[in-house]
C-alpha cells in the first residue's frame, strides 16, 4: 500500500508544526500532499511564512490517505476546526481504519471531529480545558492512542513527527530518520 500523508493549512498556521511532518515523512520515503484548506495555494503562517501547497482540500478524496496532520497554530488550528470539509476528511479517514495526528492547539480540530472521545491525549499547555470529550490527559511529548497521535508544540515537532514515521513504518524507520536529522547525536550532547 502506498503510504500516503496529507498535511492541512490554513491561514494562521504553526509552520515548525507544518513543516517538519512533511520534511520527516518525506525523508522516509513517504508520500506527503500539503494542502491548501482555502481559496489560496499559498497559505500564509502565524509568523508571515507563505507555503505554496501542493493541492486544495476540495480535490483530494480520503481514501488516498493513510493519515491526515493537522498542525496548530493560532489562528490556523481554530481555522481549520471551522471548515466543515476537514472535519469530514478527518472523520472518513479515521473511519477507514487511519491515522489521524495533530499537536499544539491542533488537538480542537480533532475535538470538532469527535475523534477525541475517551481518548488520552496531549496538546499545548493551557488548550485541554476545549477538549472536553478527552479521556486522560498526558503532559507527555507524543500521546499516541489507537489511530490518534498528539503532540505538545512546535518544541515537540521533531519526536511527533518521528512518531508519525514509525505510526506508518515501523520504529526501525523512525530511527533512520532520527539518525539522519541527528537527532540522536544532539540527544547524546543535552545527555552530555
Amino acid at each position: 500500500m502506498d503510504k500516503r500523508v496529507c498535511v492541512l493549512l490554513a491561514p494562521g498556521y504553526e509552520e515548525v508544526e507544518a513543516l517538519t511532518p512533511v520534511d520527516y515523512l518525506r525523508r522516509a520515503g513517504v508520500t506527503v500532499d500539503v494542502v491548501s484548506t482555502v481559496e489560496d495555494i499559498a497559505v500564509e503562517s502565524a509568523h508571515q511564512v507563505i507555503v505554496q501547497a501542493d493541492t486544495f482540500l476540495e480535490d483530494i478524496q480520503a481514501e488516498e490517505y493513510a493519515m491526515v496532520v493537522i498542525p496548530g497554530g493560532l489562528p490556523g488550528a481554530p481555522n481549520l476546526a471551522a471548515n466543515p470539509g476537514v472535519i469530514s476528511l478527518l472523520q472518513k479517514v479515521y473511519a477507514q481504519g487511519d491515522f489521524v495526528a495533530a499537536l499544539c492547539a491542533g488537538p480542537i480540530v480533532l475535538e470538532k471531529a469527535g475523534l477525541l472521545k475517551g481518548r488520552a491525549c496531549t496538546c499545548f499547555p493551557g488548550v485541554e480545558d476545549k477538549l472536553v470529550s478527552k479521556g486522560a490527559f498526558k503532559t507527555d511529548t507524543v500521546v499516541v492512542d489507537d489511530r490518534v497521535i498528539t503532540s505538545r508544540g512546535a518544541g515537540a515537532a521533531g519526536y511527533f513527527s518521528l512518531s508519525l514515521v514509525a505510526a506508518l513504518l515501523g520504529d526501525e524507520k523512525a530511527a533512520e530518520v532520527k539518525k539522519a536529522v541527528v537527532m540522536d547525536i544532539v540527544e547524546d550532547n543535552i545527555r552530555g
